[in-house]
């Protein structure tokens, strides 16, 4: 019988599955999409007769330690994104090169819907899938056992093999109301070999509980490019099961794919489901969605219910941009900022973490309408994060629409790409690129960088919580806005001798905007402190935890230039004051600096621990005693790193823990 299997399994064609995602440290992502291709394929008896699947190609590595485990494939399928497309195009042309007869199968977002330049840029490629790819590649699958001629196959684009011209099929393929008729790769058992074969890794999983978005945002593959505008759901028990599958392989990260999670009445449900496999099981740890993007009440109780439970990292109140032009130009439509600080009030009473994004660079943005909505933000409560993110523009989408473009006057620049807190890409690893806009008609260059200054520095300041406190105190204090201390720091010429630092950080941020116009990458590594990439406010605080003593006496000196400037009465020892609280609550990783108590001649701990509240506590002069809890990193630098910032920055634990009594 095993000669016979053998036998067959010769006989058989092979087909190899490419899906390399983003590597951390010790961690990566189960191939979700090359389980789904799999797992419908052979639900065929024909294809299964026929193919032979071969272990799936997941791990990132040098193009020629990929190709070794290649043997003559009969078909290759590359699942193409942002972070892998380069890798991708380098093998399939080896492959095409090695075994010239291997049918070549691109599909994913990076794969444009109308590839005839691509065709032609990249001979070696066969077939283009557009949108989703189960149905298609059964399809092509079977179409292969007997020619090479792929017409009517509907979703698809196809090399002709005697004229080698890029034939587009312009029929799209019906997307089916039941999503259960692709069979889950974990159910199936699919990716339990891998997990035994890879006990170095710690594998994540992501996981889908429906497609679909009815959002048309310009700058999203979502709604534009990839998705039916339509929601279609898996079953809830497909769901459970895949859920507890993740438990059981105890899945510690779990990323859900869906669009707008929360939006649905049984995302309810499923949030249940979660918190009670974490009960039976203690995994998932952390379930990341993407929220919906008009958080409402269904949100709120779900993200209250994973915040008790521990299982969330943060929950999103996304904004992209709060100018009612550039929402128009990108067709989003956010919540009312009146909805938006109740939402924050809501979820800082019970202290549910909570961050915000915004996009640099969308269309019709300028410096003054970005610091203005930054602003109006920050004003509205926003107690933990704010993450501004450069605007990539990728294909499919209308933003990277050469008509759409030009109506704004989009100018982009293509940038290594290095994926922020992923593992440091080893000199034998094909470079990925990423677009971002840098210019647009109502946003020159020069506005861009500074704009990029400014929030670099914000974020470093406002989100990594080194000046947290004390823009609060500012602004309660002096009602002095937000962005006018930040653009103060991020544009002033600092006095000799005082702001050294300060001056080195805007001189860092600077350094990083010229090479991102040098077309450098994002990413900045920092040896001591892990072997993984970090985002430039991050890097910043990294740099400035190295001499935090140093940095609070220029902080403090810096504080009395600037009232000093807006001609503003102060009390020095009140100022010193808030400014010593502000050092406290940041974490050391230098054990001999922690401060474990401290008499405070005002209320400070008291002021700044009810700031949020319906009812803020004036500040007076009170004596009060702030006791503190410190975390003990044992002056371990990638530890501190790692807990600060990739645990603490969404989740809200980045600042020490303290506790207070009156005198």
């Amino acid at each position: 019988m095993l000669d016979k299997e053998l036998s067959d399994s010769k006989l058989r064609h092979k087909v190899y599955l490419n899906e390399f995602n983003v590597v951390m440290e010790h961690a990566a992502y189960l191939p979700l999409v090359s389980g789904l291709l799999r797992a419908y394929a052979e639900t065929s008896k024909l294809l299964r007769d026929n193919y032979q699947f071969m272990p799936f190609l997941f791990y990132r590595d040098s193009p020629q330690q990929i190709i070794k485990q290649y043997d003559n494939p009969t078909v290759a399928a590359f699942s193409t994104s942002m972070w892998n497309e380069q890798l991708n195009l380098e093998i399939a042309n080896k492959v095409k090169q090695r075994y010239p007869n291997c049918l070549i199968v691109f599909g994913g977002p990076q794969v444009p819907h109308y590839p005839q330049a691509y065709f032609e840029q990249y001979p070696f490629i066969d077939i283009a899938v557009r949108s989703e790819g189960e149905e298609a590649f059964s399809e092509i699958l079977t179409r292969f056992l007997d020619s090479r001629d792929f017409s009517n196959i509907a979703g698809i684009a196809w090399r002709h093999p005697d004229t080698h011209a890029c034939i587009r099929n312009d029929l799209e393929r019906p997307k089916s109301r039941d999503l259960d008729l692709y069979p889950s790769p974990y159910i199936e058992g699919l990716f339990d070999d891998l997990i035994t074969a890879r006990p170095d890794l710690q594998f994540q999983a992501i996981v889908e509980t429906n497609r679909g978005c009815p959002f048309p945002c310009t700058f999203c593959f979502w709604g534009q490019g990839g998705l039916s505008r339509k929601y279609r759901y898996h079953g809830i028990e497909r769901v459970r099961r895949e859920i507890e599958w993740c438990a059981q392989h105890k899945i510690k990260y779990v990323f859900n794919a869906d669009s707008n999670f929360g939006i649905h009445r049984r995302d309810a449900e499923i949030a249940q489901i979660l918190v009670d496999t974490k009960n039976k099981y203690n995994y998932p740890e952390k379930f990341r969605t993407c929220w919906g993007k008009n958080t409402d009440e269904k949100i709120y109780n779900i993200a209250m219910l994973f915040h008790n439970h521990r299982l969330e990292k943060g929950i999103t109140l996304s904004m992209q941009s709060n100018d009612e032009q550039v929402l128009k130009n990108i067709k989003r439509q956010n919540i009312k900022l009146s909805t938006y600080k109740n939402l924050q009030l809501k979820f800082n009473e019970h202290d549910v973490p909570v961050y915000s994004e915004l996009i640099l660079g969308l269309p019709g943005e300028n410096y003054h309408t970005w610091v203005t909505g930054i602003e109006g933000m920050l004003q509205s409560g926003l107690k933990n994060q704010l993450f501004v993110y450069h605007c990539q523009v990728y294909p499919n989408t209308e933003l990277a629409d050469p008509l759409y473009q030009k109506q704004f006057g989009i100018l982009t620049k293509r940038i290594a790409l290095t994926e922020i807190h992923g593992a440091i890409r080893q000199d034998n690893l094909t470079t990925e690129y990423e677009d971002i806009i840098v210019t647009t008609d109502s946003m020159p260059v020069n506005e861009w960088r500074k704009m990029t200054v400014f929030s670099w520095l914000l974020m470093t300041l406002h989100s990594l919580k080194l000046g947290f406190f004390i823009m609060i105190y500012l602004h309660n204090r002096y009602g002095i806005k937000y962005t006018d201390f930040i653009s103060y720091l991020s544009e002033c010429c600092m006095p000799t001798g005082v702001g050294n630092i300060f001056r080195d950080e805007i001189a860092q941020f600077n350094f990083q905007v010229d090479n991102l116009l040098l077309g450098n990458a994002r990413g900045r590594e920092i040896p001591d402190y892990g072997n993984i990439y970090w985002d430039e406010e991050e890097a910043s605080f990294l740099r400035i935890s190295e001499d935090l003593g140093q940095f609070y006496d220029e902080f403090l000196a810096l504080i009395c230039t600037f009232l000093r400037e807006m001609d503003i009465f102060y009390d020095y020892d009140e100022v010193a004051e808030a400014v010593l609280y502000q050092k406290i609550r940041i974490p050391t990783h230098d054990k001999h600096a922690v401060i474990m108590h401290h008499q405070f001649k005002f209320n400070f701990p008291e002021y700044f621990e009810n700031c949020f509240a319906k009812e803020p506590i004036p500040l007076k002069e009170t004596p009060q005693i702030l006791v503190i809890e410190p975390k003990d990193y044992k002056d371990n630098k990638p530890k501190y790193a790692r807990e600060t910032i990739l645990w603490g920055r969404k989740s809200g634990t980045m600042l020490e823990n303290v506790k207070w009594q009156i005198d």
